[in-house]
């Protein structure tokens, strides 16, 4: 029973071990396939950059094969490639992708410099339509207005655009100016070189090396001199917005000083107005008082009249009753007096008056 069992063990491990050496081929296998992949993909991007020349090569080994015997076996060995040849194929690709990398590398370089200039450029244009914005705001909306009218004056507007394309004017000039003097530059450095490759200056390649150096330390300059000038445009940009927000509440503020000054100017009239009703009242008050006191004095030479002074008793009755009007008068003239005076307070105080200054 031992032995079976034991047997039965050895027999596991023998089948366990057969499947690890299958395994390991078959790794060994795919490693073997992944590589010939690897190595059909390289001849294939060689045959396809080679095509051309590979026919005319294989026309012609048509031709020679013709030329031979038809009986001739061929040989297998001589269809497969030896190392020398695959190694061939291998540097001829990396050479060729090296190739492409750099090309690669300089359009992406230009590409970038192309770039670079367009996004300078956009951020020049706007700057300078945040100017003219500015300046049209500034020119024209705020200080173009009538104060009569309400209404922006069409001659202003006409300037403003003839002074604008005056300035325009004036920078194609400079630009086609710079443009000149650039062309004049080109050719004169294009003569140059063309003389030197005439007569036979080549650079040696120190020089030339040297020449690389401090080319690469200029590029490097100019890479940091333009992360600066781009930190400063980002700055201006900002520090412009911030003097746009700051000049329109400029503007809010003289506009608020504006409406207070017409509100002083409004409280001024009813002051003046107030003012004149005051002296008004005054006299009338002046005029009431004084015929106040005629009819005190009546009043007074009635009531010490004697018997013979005495009039009629119509005239009495009349004149009771004019003394009646009378008395009713003075009541309502002091009523309309202390009213007066009552609003005359009220007003002196509304506007901060002292009346006993007045």
């Amino acid at each position: 029973m031992i032995q079976e069992q034991q047997q039965g063990i050895t027999e596991e491990e023998k089948e366990l071990i057969l499947i690890e050496e299958l395994s390991q081929k078959l790794e060994g296998l795919y490693k073997d396939m992944e590589q010939i992949r690897r190595e059909n993909l390289l001849f294939e991007s060689y045959i396809m950059r080679n095509s051309k020349d590979l026919q005319r090569e294989e026309e012609a080994e048509d031709k020679k094969q013709k030329t031979k015997k038809k009986d001739k076996p061929i040989d297998k060995k001589t269809m497969q490639l030896t190392n020398e040849e695959k190694y061939e194929i291998a540097q001829f690709e990396s050479d060729t992708l090296k190739k492409n990398i750099e090309e690669g590398r300089i359009r992406s370089d230009q590409i970038l410099e192309t770039l670079r200039a367009i996004l300078e450029e956009t951020d020049k244009a706007i700057t300078e339509i945040r100017k003219d914005a500015f300046d049209f705001q500034r020119e024209i909306l705020f200080a173009g207005e009538n104060t009569r009218t309400g209404k922006i004056e069409a001659e202003r507007i006409e300037k403003y655009f003839k002074e604008k394309l005056a300035q325009k004017d004036a920078q194609i000039e400079k630009y086609k100016q710079k443009k000149a003097n650039i062309e004049q530059q080109i050719t004169k450095t294009s003569n140059q070189i063309q003389k030197k490759e005439e007569m036979g200056d080549d650079l040696k390649f120190i020089d030339f090396h040297q020449l690389q150096i401090e080319n690469k330390k200029y590029v490097k300059q100019i890479d940091e001199k333009n992360k600066k000038l781009l930190g400063l445009k980002i700055a201006t940009g900002k520090i412009s917005s911030i003097l746009i927000e700051e000049r329109n509440q400029l503007q809010n503020e003289i506009d608020q000083c504006n409406k207070l000054i017409q509100e002083i100017d409004d409280k001024n009239k009813k002051t003046a107005k107030t003012q004149e009703q005051t002296k008004k009242v005054k006299r009338q008050i002046s005029s009431l008082t004084e015929k106040k006191k005629k009819f005190a004095i009546q009043l007074e030479q009635v009531n010490n009249a004697t018997n013979e002074d005495i009039p009629k008793a119509m005239t009495y009755v009349l004149q009771k009753r004019k003394e009646e009007e009378l008395v009713y008068k003075i009541r309502n003239t002091n009523r309309k007096i202390e009213i007066a005076e009552l609003a005359y307070q009220k007003a002196c105080k509304a506007l901060g008056i002292n009346p006993q200054k007045l």
